[in-house]
């Protein structure tokens, strides 16, 4: 039974905390290198997610099950067992983040690779067996304190003006990249934020209704005050010409803190690096619930569960995509195979218990496919494609079903009386 014991500013710290790690900070970075503004991409999506989860969280607080255990309780434990397992995929892409940001800062400032792997996946194992209520003071300090040292090393590079003009720069830069990619992108990270077990997980452990509305409005305030300085920190530096000699955009900020915190340096890397640390490991702790509702009896197992997972995330870390893309990518694969499902569900239409599975089975594999396809150069595929094309297939399952349900009525009817 979870323990309802956090006020507002404990269910916001945790919320933004799942959200405030690598893939905000450094990934965010890493994409201004690239895209500018656009770059805030990630922050803002899920700033406005929060909105939607405020808006929800009533109701989730009262139900008090995570979205496994609502789609189980519907449609069958078959159902339960699999979007659980799907949890486990887009969880993994995120964890992935945070493990492959947080080895980006260990080498920026000298730790070699395998040695900075070592470090993080070590951290994260011990903070995933902090008390919550600890956890959420101690990462809101580090935020804070992230925070400062980002402004002050907007302000050093003369970046004020970046920042007060952040949202034109966005909006006018969201304008000039592909649609198609913009929309994917942003299904992908704002579906997650409302159906995610990392955010969910919080908004369950409220005290009251009222700690876990407002606390998703808190923390929703606070990404999007915070949300473009990343980036607006990035192009000021680029502006400034203190990103020269730089070899890997996922350094960008950690380079940066090198450079503008003087003495302070070492302290602002380690404060970030504690952040992105909070950020795994709220992951890794939604990861272990999922991982009990594949199998019960798997929480009795100690920290096995934690160690795998953890493992796993640092398997996939090393695929080499940018810390935004791993996201991405695995978030399409979850929101191909239960989007569809999702929209049924919350808007009150009947789907048979025997096709729900179908649908989810056909979305993954499809998306799994065409992302398949696509990495290894099967073909010169849009990287928006793989959800489209998963959400297509399952709604050619759920319209093939209709059919052949029509088909048997009608048989059924037409059968002569004895």
């Amino acid at each position: 039974m979870v323990q309802r014991n956090l006020g507002a500013v404990h269910v916001a710290a945790l919320l933004v905390s799942a959200s405030y790690g690598v893939a905000f900070l450094l990934g965010s970075g890493e994409m201004a290198v690239h895209t500018g503004m656009v770059g805030s991409l990630y922050a803002i999506v899920t700033a406005l997610g929060m909105v939607a989860l405020a808006l929800a969280a009533p109701t989730l607080w009262r139900g008090r099950e995570l979205i496994w255990d609502a789609f189980g309780e519907r449609y069958g434990p078959a159902v339960r067992k699999l979007v659980a397992l799907l949890s486990l995929v887009w969880m993994s892409g995120v964890l992935a983040a945070q493990i492959h940001g947080g080895i980006a800062v260990l080498v920026a400032v000298g730790l070699p690779a395998t040695d900075a792997l070592v470090v993080v996946a070590a951290a994260l194992l011990v903070m995933s067996s902090v008390e919550l209520g600890m956890a959420a003071m101690l990462f809101a300090f580090c935020l804070l304190a992230t925070n400062i040292a980002l402004l002050h090393a907007l302000i050093q590079s003369n970046g004020l003006s970046v920042y007060l003009h952040a949202w034109p720069s966005f909006i006018h830069g969201i304008g000039n990249a592909p649609p198609a990619e913009t929309v994917v992108n942003t299904a992908a990270i704002g579906f997650l934020v409302v159906t995610g077990s990392d955010y969910q997980q919080f908004v369950i452990a409220a005290c009251r209704p009222r700690d876990a509305w407002l606390g998703c409005a808190l923390a929703s305030i606070f990404l999007t005050v915070t949300g473009f300085v990343p980036a607006a920190t990035v192009v000021a530096a680029l502006h400034a010409g203190k990103l020269f000699g730089m070899t890997d955009a996922a350094t960008a900020i950690p380079w940066i803190m090198l450079q503008t915190g003087g003495g302070m340096g070492l302290l602002f890397i380690g404060v970030i690096l504690l952040a992105a640390v909070g950020s795994g490991t709220a992951v890794t702790r939604a990861m272990a619930c999922a991982v009990e509702g594949l199998r019960p009896v798997a929480g009795r197992h100690g920290h096995a569960p934690r160690i795998l997972i953890i493992a796993m995330g640092c398997a996939i870390a090393s695929d080499g995509q940018a810390i935004v893309s791993t996201i991405i990518s695995l978030n399409i694969v979850y929101v191909a195979a239960i989007g569809l499902l999702f929209v049924l569900h919350e808007t009150g239409r009947q789907v048979a218990p025997r096709c729900a599975p179908l649908m989810i089975l056909s979305g993954a594999a499809t998306a799994l496919t065409v992302t398949g396809a696509r990495c290894a150069g099967v073909s010169s595929l849009p990287v928006w494609l793989p959800l489209p094309a998963g959400l297509a297939a399952s709604a050619c399952v759920l319209a093939a079903w209709h059919v052949e349900l029509v088909r048997r009525r009608a048989r059924s009817s037409n059968r002569p009386l004895l």
